[in-house]
């Protein structure tokens, strides 16, 4: 796969092969060139197979990475940001429909128009728990994965992407802290989000340390 793309896509799939390939012949029907990089997180033989047709379909622009283990989504996604050259770092969720092209080309563009753009995508709020909030005093600025453009080399900078339920929220506090931007793009406007395709079936896998940050949430503290 060519190293000289300002932007390489990564979708991550977890034991949802039939969502992967609608999003990855979604995403090829729209962005045939694009480098893409596609890494399984330890879903088994199926899985496995399912990505590597489609990465075969495509073999000299699409970038296959198998995980022994499932090593969850957000320590995946700096799997890729540390893996990758590219100085745009496009993610695609596995549950997700390419409707229309152009997207990529506005987020790289947004991206690039001003100095300390860090991501782009669809921007919410958070409280520091990782649970959706009303913008307030308060409140995180949170770029949702979903369809979501990063500057690489800023986030290099920054602390990683973890096993969270919302996997990116200290990366971007900090990002915020240091004065990095988080700009907000009508992603479904062009994407098609089933939501939870993967939670829905798996849940988040996050053990007693997701049960006690949802009852702390609850509970206001």
């Amino acid at each position: 796969m060519s190293d000289s793309s300002p932007v390489t896509a990564v979708i991550i799939n977890f034991k949802t092969p039939e969502l992967t390939r609608r999003a990855v012949e979604t995403f090829r029907k729209r962005y045939s060139s694009l480098p893409l990089l596609l890494i399984d997180n330890g879903s088994g033989a199926a899985s496995a197979a399912e990505l590597r047709r489609l990465q075969e379909a495509y073999p000299d622009r699409t970038e296959l990475l198998l995980n022994p283990r499932n090593i969850h989504h957000g320590p995946a996604m700096d799997q890729a940001l540390r893996r990758l050259p590219s100085r745009y770092i496009l993610f695609i969720d596995s549950d997700c429909e390419v409707r229309r092209e152009g997207f990529v080309e506005q987020m790289t563009r947004i991206a690039g128009q001003e100095p300390g753009v860090y991501a782009v995508g669809k921007r919410i709020f958070m409280n520091a728990r990782g649970f959706d909030v009303e913008q307030s005093a308060g409140a995180h600025a949170y770029i949702r994965p979903i369809c979501m453009l990063i500057n690489r080399e800023a986030y290099l900078t920054l602390p990683p992407f973890e096993r969270h339920g919302a996997p990116c929220l200290r990366n971007m506090i900090a990002a915020a802290a240091s004065g990095l931007k988080l700009v907000h793009f009508p992603v479904e406007d062009y994407i098609r989000h089933e939501g939870r395709g993967t939670a829905a079936r798996y849940g988040y896998r996050l053990g007693v340390k997701g049960k006690v940050n949802h009852l702390l949430n609850r509970l206001g503290l």
